[in-house]
């Protein structure tokens, strides 16, 4: 019904005559395109070759908010957590600095490069 009123709207607005079958493709396209859009920048979880057929629907200028560190890297094992003996989590976070994988219950601490770091920036003030 609805897809009938829009064509008989398009027709009254346009008067180019359109197949019915060709205008209801194109209606339902246009309709899809937003969505596309959209999920195809929340490409986490998706198997691969959905993210590839969803990138032609990106807009423009988003790529810079995607995280490629964390995207398709392996899960690997916490190194504080196998040093103090625990069992050994599995993680996909790493510190900015160091690069030193650790588990969320690790990241927030400091190591000796972050820390050595830290402590010669905030020395200069």
């Amino acid at each position: 019904m609805s897809g009938i009123n829009a064509k008989v709207i398009h027709f009254g607005n346009d008067r180019k005559v359109i197949r019915r079958k060709e205008f209801l493709k194109q209606l339902s396209h246009e309709l899809v395109l937003p969505q596309l859009s959209r999920r195809s920048e929340l490409t986490l979880g998706m198997p691969l070759n959905l993210q590839n057929k969803l990138k032609i629907y990106q807009t423009p200028g988003n790529d810079e908010h995607e995280e490629p560190e964390t995207t398709g890297m392996k899960r690997k094992r916490c190194e504080d957590c196998a040093g103090l003996g625990n069992k050994r989590k599995l993680t996909k976070y790493n510190r900015e600095k160091c690069k030193k994988i650790v588990c969320l219950t690790h990241l927030d601490t400091f190591c000796g490069v972050c820390n050595t770091d830290f402590l010669a920036a905030h020395s200069n003030n």
